[in-house]
């Protein structure tokens, strides 16, 4: 039996390795055609619009020229390595078109690419895609923002605050009321900080993580005040004060 299940798994071995082999041995006989976009669109479903190259991606020793074409019409002949092309969109009709490559050996053997079907876009119909594209994305960071900010305001009203426990954002230091408390890791990231609410004093900021030196003499001066523990404003008065900061002077 253990004979049997040595010789299954050779077996099984040698079939693994045969895809990869027959690959590799057949790289000289197959012409590999590749596009890459240099500049411009380049969306979903195959739609592009710009500057881009056609390039042979395959290794071919004999190989003396190849015929780039577009829809079976020959648009370039590059007669020495890299075989490369670089076109744009813009020259051709919008709509879908077929991109391939022929490339001819030294004793004037052909091979022939894969198809690459792609659909040149104008540039209106760019922009438009790329607008439907961006919309969506705008709308979602700006729900991300909006669910953090709430987030953050619903877990800042806890009504004990331990020094030294700040969680896996870091803490910070209030810039109005210059104590310490925990950044919520749900608050949205502007860059410069955290976006979130002081649990002490109500104040809303853009807060940075602070370090370990000012948090401790924030902690030193919150113990000063005479507690440890400070109690959040209520709903009416964070409302008040949310007026009052709000208003302008005319």
């Amino acid at each position: 039996m253990k004979k049997q299940s040595w010789i299954l798994l050779t077996l099984f071995v040698v079939m693994l390795a045969l895809p990869f082999r027959t690959a590799a041995q057949s790289s000289d006989e197959t012409l590999i055609l590749g596009i890459v976009r240099t500049f411009g669109y380049g969306g979903f479903g195959g739609k592009i619009q710009g500057a881009f190259k056609l390039e042979i991606r395959s290794e071919h020793s004999d190989l003396t020229r190849v015929d780039f074409l577009i829809d079976d019409q020959v648009i370039h002949t590059a007669d020495a390595a890299p075989f490369e092309h670089s076109f744009n969109t813009a020259n051709y009709p919008p709509g879908l078109h077929a991109l391939s490559a022929v490339g001819y050996h030294s004793d004037g053997s052909e091979m022939v690419s894969s198809e690459i079907a792609r659909t040149f876009l104008s540039s209106e119909d760019a922009g438009r895609e790329t607008r439907n594209l961006v919309l969506p994305l705008i709308v979602g960071i700006s729900v991300l923002t909006l669910v953090g900010t709430l987030g953050s305001a619903f877990f800042a009203r806890r009504k004990e605050f331990k020094p030294g426990q700040y969680g896996a954002a870091g803490g910070a230091v209030c810039p109005r009321c210059t104590f310490p408390y925990a950044r919520n890791i749900l608050s949205p990231n502007l860059l410069v900080g955290k976006l979130g609410v002081c649990p002490h004093c109500g104040k809303w900021a853009i807060v940075p993580a602070a370090s370990s030196a000012d948090l401790s003499a924030a902690e030193t001066r919150l113990s000063s005040e005479g507690t440890a523990t400070v109690d959040a404003p209520s709903e009416s008065e964070h409302l008040d004060k949310l007026l009052d900061e709000s208003r302008f002077e005319r």
